[in-house]
């Protein structure tokens, strides 16, 4: 499906209001990103307009504040149990005022939406909205934010009118006249517009621009010590990508943001710890069924099918030879390649890669639960452990049906890849989580093949059932969110978040605290312990928005939606925190007195509707309020009395009559965070002219490492035989440009495809390093043929390679 039409867009007509101008401001500290969007709009039409905002964004993102400047007025968004917020907003409308109102709509997530009603001819609007993500990671330590391609436009034809411009015929409006700008979003540019990046990130050592990209090296060492800030103009035209290269972040690392004190809010006034860690454990394989999903809706023609083929075929190369495995090609129908799994041979991998050469995006829509649904009723293997593969651009509106068919099926693990701008990246979180699987994000410029490959490599090692038991100083416990832990990857890093209970900062006199992990690999128990220090801050040092505290609490929220937790307690902390989930709404409230918004009598009404993002909106799995078991969780860990944490932090009517009461201003008052985000900084020059020349050039050989390299490595995987080995033959000599006849005269053994299976892997490693990530399965299944065979005592790799340096 098409990434469907954003930005702010007249209600009857569809039609884009003008975009004149963006300020984005993006916050980096350790892994979290705090954004703030400032959109400019203008209605330079002689009509007024009744509006709506559309906006994508990721759903593990809480948005926690929204304001709309129209026309003089400010409004602030509010939330508030959705049917007394709906109640509120028509008692205002009734009555001829003007009001704001923003609720999530059942079957969908992905959209940020809210009616704005009527914007006056020749007017502008400034509408700006707040929300804290975490950075998505790579197993390389590199963390990735990127602008929504309906901020930065895409695709824009040159409009700038001819000097010799013939006289517009008559009957043609001046709107039509203007000159503006299209994107591939659909969004409306005026022709002067511009788009205005400040960057803060702290503990900062170098910064390298591109083009379309922004390089950081960031050191563990002097985060909390040093912050760059710099501003620049965007150039529009591409997706614009900001990439953080960790440096010294192996060891686990804790960081406790303290609350608001003064605050009304129960949640937003207590301590919260954010830590991340990487398990180092080792884990034996199970033998797995594989299930390979494929999207071939209309909307995956053209490279995403490619991209999608091509993945196929290095997944399919890269198996283990233990396993089960089938292909589901899914559209408006779906069919599969076997009636059920069948075993990974010689013969079952030739019908499989003879459908992946034929696949075509020809199956019409985008029907993804009657294939789940297909699979799960067969029964899984009892010596075999099932993980899926399912890659879709897919954006789909049943989203909480799909996530509850995938909820019950106790034996299956969900890896979700969403490719493209148009996912619905609910559907991707969700399902992964709900499966204890893992959800990635593909935009068309990635290259997916890495992304998935890599995803193999670990889906087979996973410890579910997780328990954490912390050992902390005395009177002191933690409650987890979530509180049913993940499934966790060896290899990856882990972001895990907690309430803290007692005066941690007091109790600990810098002693170091850890953190005991353990859990289930297949039929075995794994143990991982780490030590770590607690990262402090005081209130005066953090910032107002609380970015910690509002992604634990969307954790919370997200988690007990997916398992269906109590509804009163999910509004409690909805409200609680000022971040909307499915029962709760945002209500236009006034800046200044915090009354709904009252307009002239002749002023047209403002409607407001939310439609919670998926990809920009944040899921989680957490316990219920009350700290009763929620069906969904069986993992324990050390925490006080239950009855203590509901008086002290999951009640939140405990320091208001009622959940309404808490006040707009209390939840914005939050202390400063402890990560410094939007903590004044000194300005540092980072024009083009100061760059490393060195170091650009070696980032523009490894981003596009491109032209026909990536098609090599394809033929290389394609000729590769079942056993792992290749054999020597013309084609393959042109791929490594090397003669046949000095390939034979080369080889120091008998053995022509030993020498020859040498001389590939030697060949990929010298050549494509760069995407070992695609090719490093194929590799291990060559070096353990050549472990089976006579090597006559030779370095047969290193011999090899040297033979490609003559």
């Amino acid at each position: 499906m098409d990434l469907p039409k954003c930005g702010l867009l007249s209600k009857s007509s569809e039609q884009s209001v003008p975009l004149k101008k963006i300020d984005i401001e993006v916050s980096i500290k350790g892994f979290i990103a705090n954004v703030r969007s400032d959109l400019h709009y203008i209605n330079d039409s002689d009509e007024n307009l009744e509006t709506k905002f559309l906006f994508p964004l990721d759903s593990d993102s809480a948005v926690y504040k929204f304001e709309a400047e129209i026309d003089g007025r400010t409004i602030v968004a509010e939330v508030q149990e959705k049917s007394q917020a709906r109640t509120t907003y028509n008692d205002a409308i009734n009555s001829g005022h003007t009001a704001m109102y923003m609720g999530e709509e059942e079957n969908t997530g992905d959209l940020f939406c809210i009616e704005l009603g009527n914007l006056p001819a020749q007017t502008a609007a400034k509408l700006s909205f707040s929300y804290v993500q975490e950075l998505d990671m790579n197993r390389d330590n590199i963390g990735t934010f990127m602008l929504p391609t309906v901020i930065n436009p895409r695709y824009m034809p040159d409009c700038t009118p001819s000097d010799e411009q013939e006289d517009e015929p008559e009957g043609v409006s001046e709107q039509a006249q203007r000159k503006t700008l299209v994107s591939d979003a659909g969004t409306l540019y005026c022709s002067d517009f511009t788009i205005d990046l400040t960057l803060i990130v702290a503990g900062n050592r170098n910064l390298t621009w591109y083009p379309n990209s922004i390089e950081v090296e960031v050191l563990a060492a002097v985060i909390g010590k040093k912050q760059i800030e710099t501003s620049v103009k965007l150039n529009t035209g591409s997706d614009f990508t900001i990439s953080i290269l960790y440096e010294g972040f192996d060891n686990p690392w804790a960081h406790v943001e303290e609350g608001n004190k003064e605050s009304q809010s129960a949640f937003l006034s207590s301590d919260v710890l954010m830590v991340n860690f990487v398990p180092k454990v080792e884990i034996k394989d199970k033998p797995c069924e594989f299930v390979f999903i494929i999207d071939r809706s209309g909307s995956m023609d053209g490279d995403r099918i490619e991209k999608a083929k091509e993945t196929l075929l290095l997944l399919l190369k890269s198996l283990p030879v233990n396993c089960i495995f089938n292909i589901v090609s899914f559209g408006s129908t779906y069919s599969f390649l076997f009636p059920t799994s069948q075993e990974y041979n010689e013969e079952n991998l030739r019908k499989a890669l003879d459908l992946q050469k034929t696949m075509e995006a020809d199956m019409g829509g985008t029907e993804i639960f009657k294939p789940l649904k297909g699979i799960f009723k067969q029964k899984p293997s009892t010596s075999h452990s099932r993980q899926i593969f399912l890659l879709t651009d897919g954006m789909v509106s049943n989203v909480p049906s799909i996530v509850d068919l995938v909820r019950k099926q106790k034996n299956t693990r969900i890896f979700t890849f969403g490719i493209g701008d148009g996912c619905s990246t609910e559907l991707v979180r969700d399902v992964a989580k709900a499966s204890n699987g893992k959800p990635t994000f593909v935009k068309d410029n990635d290259r997916l093949q890495s992304k998935v490959m890599s995803i193999l490599k670990s889906s087979t090692c996973g410890i579910t059932d997780v328990k954490l038991d912390w050992n902390l100083p005395k009177d002191c416990s933690l409650v987890n969110i979530p509180e049913d832990v993940p499934t966790i990857f060896p290899g990856e890093k882990n972001i895990l978040y907690a309430m803290i209970i007692g005066d941690i900062s007091k109790n600990n006199n810098g002693k170091k605290n850890s953190l005991k992990l353990s859990g289930k690999a297949g039929e075995s128990t794994v143990e991982f312990e780490v030590e770590m220090a607690f990262i402090f801050k005081l209130a005066s040092d953090c910032d107002v928005s609380l970015p910690l505290h509002r992604l634990a609490a969307k954790r919370k929220l997200s988690e007990m939606e997916i398992c269906r937790s109590d509804e009163n307690n999910m509004k409690s902390l909805s409200v609680d925190v000022n971040i909307p989930c499915r029962h709760t709404a945002f209500v236009g409230v006034d800046k200044n007195d915090k009354h709904i918004i009252v307009g002239l009598q002749d002023e047209p009404r403002v409607e407001c509707s939310f439609i919670e993002s998926a990809h920009y909106l944040g899921t989680v799995a957490s316990a219920s309020l009350d700290l009763k078991p929620a069906t969904c969780m069986s993992r324990k860990m050390k925490t006080a009395p239950a009855s203590s944490l509901k008086e002290k932090f999951f009640v939140f009517r405990s320091k208001k009559n009622s959940a309404r009461s808490v006040s707009s201003q209390s939840r914005q008052m939050a202390p400063e965070d402890s990560l410094d985000m939007m903590a004044p900084v000194q300005m540092m020059d980072c024009g083009l002219d100061d760059l490393d020349e060195d170091i650009a050039d070696d980032h523009k050989e490894s981003k596009y490492d491109g032209g026909n390299k990536p098609s090599k490595v394809v033929q290389l995987v394609e000729k590769q035989n079942f056993d792992g080995s290749w054999k020597l033959d013309e084609s393959l000599c042109e791929i490594i440009s090397k003669p046949l006849d000095r390939i034979k005269e080369a080889a120091v053994v008998k053995d022509m495809n030993v020498w020859v299976t040498a001389i590939v892997i030697a060949f990929l490693r010298k050549e494509f390093v760069q995407q070992k990530a695609e090719w490093n399965m194929i590799e291990e299944k060559a070096l353990r043929w050549l472990k089976t065979k006579d090597l006559e005592g030779k370095d047969v790799i290193q011999e090899a390679s040297g033979f490609l340096l003559s």
